[in-house]
């Protein structure tokens, strides 16, 4: 039976989560794009999918005047968070943003390396999850916020959306789930849903959101029978900077 919610990982692939994944490279760019928008460095934040909450004690920690909430399914990341005044946490589903946000305005929202996690049990349930994430996001921003986005792009060899496709029927399927967790796939049975750099700005636009920047980091080796066998090109982690269309 499809109850047509997000499915959610078992607390053994979660505690793998228990990481920060943002590096200093990237911290730079972030601290750069917060730096120009928000010169007075006096902001309010939200990271979705925020875990254990490392990435908001820098962020906290970098700019005083900042207060953050952090939004997480799973109650093992949350537990490990260090206690902060400026820092609140909240236990639930992206799903249920609108109503757990009532009336609440962010001016930063952090999806970081989450959206490809919000999958449903088809690719196309999966891909409406992700833009309607990000609409109820941009509802909860503030006049001047913006949406950041890290996220692992995947474009084809020739097909630049068909590893996105490939990528999620292989880890979705609960039938292959134990070969894939045996090549060390830790979401194999529950899926992700990666997506070009196309399929990334088409999203946006669905969600009617503006990229004001986009920055492409390191392309990650794979091997010729990886490229190959899940056609892929360019794979590399991308960095979206997105607010509110000005609406004329």
């Amino acid at each position: 039976m499809n109850n047509n919610k997000i499915r959610q990982l078992n607390n053994q692939a979660i505690e793998q989560f228990d990481q920060e994944y943002v590096n200093d490279f990237q911290w730079e760019k972030i601290q750069n794009l917060i730096n120009k928008s928000f010169p007075q460095n006096n902001f309010c934040f939200l990271d979705i999918g925020g875990g254990n909450g490392k990435f908001a004690d820098r962020i906290l920690a970098t700019y005083p005047l900042s207060t953050g909430t952090i939004l997480d399914n799973a109650d093992i990341l949350l537990s490990l968070n260090k206690t902060d005044p400026r820092k609140k946490l909240i236990l639930g589903s992206v799903e249920d943003l609108t109503e757990l946000f009532v009336n609440c305005k962010y001016d930063l929202i952090f999806f970081n390396w989450t959206l490809h996690h919000f999958v449903k049990d088809s690719y196309a349930e999966t891909r409406k999850s992700q833009a309607e994430s990000l609409i109820n996001a941009s509802n909860l921003l503030s006049s001047i916020g913006y949406i950041s986005v890290f996220e692992n792009i995947y474009d084809g060899i020739f097909f630049k959306n068909l590893p996105s496709y490939i990528i999620f029927c292989l880890t979705s399927s609960k039938t292959l789930a134990p070969f894939f967790k045996k090549m060390g796939a830790n979401t194999a049975g529950c899926g992700v849903c990666f997506l070009s750099e196309k399929q990334w700005h088409e999203t946006f636009k669905k969600a009617e959101l503006l990229v004001s920047e986009y920055t492409n980091f390191d392309q990650w080796p794979f091997s010729i029978v990886h490229r190959l066998f899940l056609h892929l090109g360019l794979v590399r982690v991308g960095h979206f900077w997105v607010s509110k269309k000005v609406l004329k």
